[in-house]
């Protein structure tokens, strides 16, 4: 099959398997340069094919968000999961129970306050949990997401983890995007003040002696934007400064979106963008494609597009070539742009009008932020540079 032969219906969302292949090998170069492990959070894709290629590639492990996608990590080959969320439910802790009773797994969660540690240790008790779940105190951001709002009730929660029956505390955990979304210097300070204050608390707890022996503390931290500082800030230039006295520090950073980048958010973010000068960059892996279906007065067409197809939650989709009408090459496509989308129609203008399209013309486009793009399919075509699907690769987002 070959998108180019226009025997594949439309939309479909395309991942390209050379720039897959190249974002894969880039990011974990990386992660062995700056001295981090890599455990990517697969929320971004829900694919365990693409699992597989990360942990072949010498990922720690895999990042969720629940246990619901915990268990698909697990199945996908895994052995190491972090569920970088808090967990509170009775169901979720009986499968935690379930993974840790089974041999050569690791789990992680996340915890941010006293009451949601009682309620898990008590929901683990109930579940007939074999071994302790390892569990990461959360500091949080004033006005944001999850996580403890201070250093003393992270103190007071790493406490109440000590005196737990089910919970061994194993380290502390952070999410820096939720600070800024530029690369602005403003933004970068406010990044590596709280990267800062996550380093400060790390040490604090060992000199309390919260961690107990016999394993490495693992501070965890890193989305898509700034693993850049979280490797300078909380790697081993930190443990090797003394900033971490004798504790033994493994870095896990969590990014997501490095496998596919975009043509967006992430390319004007990600340090290993080619906005950012980076030697070798990530490349944008998806496209969508979509086809004409009217072209109803000069200088707009509609396309079959819409927000049941492609994320639009930080910027529409880019027009970035054309396929003609029974033609089978990608023409270039400049002066054009979507305007907005339905939910399954998108308003594409065409400033100046200038070369019209037609009904039955196939507009390629790129994507910005591939965690909201995934999760429109269930299968989403690996294709090779000719366009020809070379695997399909199937989603499992509930």
């Amino acid at each position: 099959m070959n998108l180019l032969s226009g025997e594949l219906a439309l939309p479909a969302l395309v991942l390209k398997e050379k720039a897959l292949a190249n974002n894969i090998e880039v990011m974990a170069a990386y992660a062995r340069e700056h001295g981090f492990f890599l455990a990517p959070h697969a929320k971004t894709t829900m694919a365990p094919q693409l699992f597989k290629r990360q942990l072949d590639a010498g990922a720690w492990g895999m990042t969720v968000a629940n246990m619901t996608q915990a268990v698909v990590a697990y199945e996908a080959g895994a052995s190491r999961v972090l569920v970088a969320n808090e967990i509170v439910g009775r169901a979720d802790a009986v499968a935690a129970s379930r993974a840790l009773g089974m041999p050569g797994r690791e789990l992680y969660c996340l915890v941010d306050s006293v009451q949601g540690a009682r309620l898990l240790d008590a929901n683990m008790a109930e579940a007939g949990a074999g071994r302790q779940l390892g569990v990461l105190v959360e500091l949080g951001v004033l006005g944001r997401r999850t996580g403890a709002r201070s250093e003393e009730d992270v103190l007071a929660l790493a406490a109440e983890v000590a005196g737990s029956r089910c919970l061994a505390l194993a380290g502390v955990e952070g999410y820096e995007g939720v600070v800024a979304s530029d690369r602005s210097e403003e933004a970068l300070a406010a990044v590596d003040s709280y990267l800062l204050s996550l380093r400060h608390l790390v040490l604090r707890l060992g000199d309390g002696g919260a961690f107990p022996g016999g394993a490495p503390v693992l501070v965890s931290a890193g989305g898509s934007k700034y693993f850049d500082r979280v490797a300078e800030l909380l790697g081993p230039k930190a443990k090797q400064g003394g900033h971490y006295g004798s504790l033994d520090v493994q870095l896990i950073v969590r990014s997501g979106c490095y496998l596919v980048h975009d043509h967006g958010a992430y390319a004007l973010t990600s340090p290993l963008a080619a906005t950012a000068g980076s030697a070798r960059p990530l490349l944008p892996a998806l496209e969508l494609w979509a086809e004409v279906l009217s072209a109803p007065e000069p200088g707009l067409a509609i396309v079959g597009l819409g927000k049941r197809d492609g994320p639009y939650d930080l910027g529409l989709p880019v027009p970035l070539g054309v396929v003609r009408a029974g033609e089978r090459a990608v023409g270039p496509f400049t002066g054009a742009r979507l305007l907005s989308l339905d939910d399954q129609h998108g308003y594409l203008r065409l400033d100046p009008p200038g070369e019209a399209l037609a009904p039955g013309d196939r507009v390629i486009f790129g994507i910005s932020h591939p965690c909201t793009a995934f999760d429109k399919w269930r299968t989403v075509l690996l294709v090779d540079s000719g366009y020809e699907v070379r695997e399909e690769i199937r989603t499992f987002f509930h």
